[in-house]
């Protein structure tokens, strides 16, 4: 998919954040639990991971945008950051090579977003709610200047900038809800035997 515009990134977020909730809402305590290996994260393990996952990109979007803020303000009057400036044109980007970059690998989460197991899904999707209404809330500042200088390290693709790091949310989302239907399949078929 190619990015066009900030609007786009939020537009399939969005998208692919409705089919994730849409998989874990109505899953019952066996669904919500079951594991077919010891190594492998049941529904609600997930969902935790992915609840923390997006609480910590948020912050670090916001942190990326309060970077861009403060190098935006130091610049000289009349510099390319200088005051009266008009905001540039987001840069058309994809994603794509990252998530051919890593589908079909075992990504081993950071300790800081693995999940302790014991946070019931309901929580887990409470909280999603509210660090995407947080997400919702950076959009006008991630539309009103450029922040594809903003740049921090992703643990598997590098350096991306704020607005990568904006639709990095959507692929994490993406990642998880392929990892969710293979449980689910996997829960389906143990039941059917």
């Amino acid at each position: 998919m190619i990015y066009n515009s900030v609007a786009d990134i939020y537009q399939a977020i969005e998208e692919s954040r409705g089919r994730l909730v849409a998989c874990l809402k109505d899953l019952n305590d066996e669904q919500q639990q079951f594991r077919p290996a010891e190594d492998v994260w049941c529904a609600a393990e997930i969902a935790e991971h992915l609840s923390i996952s997006e609480q910590q990109m948020v912050k670090l979007v916001g942190t990326l945008l309060a970077k861009a803020d403060t190098s935006a303000a130091a610049a000289p009057a009349g510099s390319d950051g200088g005051a009266g400036r008009q905001p540039q044109a987001m840069e058309p980007f994809t994603l794509d090579h990252f998530a051919e970059q890593v589908r079909g690998v075992k990504i081993t989460a950071p300790e800081r977003v693995r999940p302790c197991g014991t946070i019931p899904l309901a929580d887990s999707l409470a909280k999603m709610s509210e660090t995407r209404a947080a997400l919702s809330a950076l959009r006008p500042r991630l539309e009103a200047a450029d922040h594809s200088a903003a740049l921090y390290p992703h643990p598997a693709f590098g350096p991306i900038n704020a607005y990568q790091w904006l639709a990095v949310i959507g692929l994490h989302d993406e990642r998880h809800l392929r990892q969710l239907e293979l449980l689910l399949e996997t829960t389906d078929e143990r039941r059917e035997s």
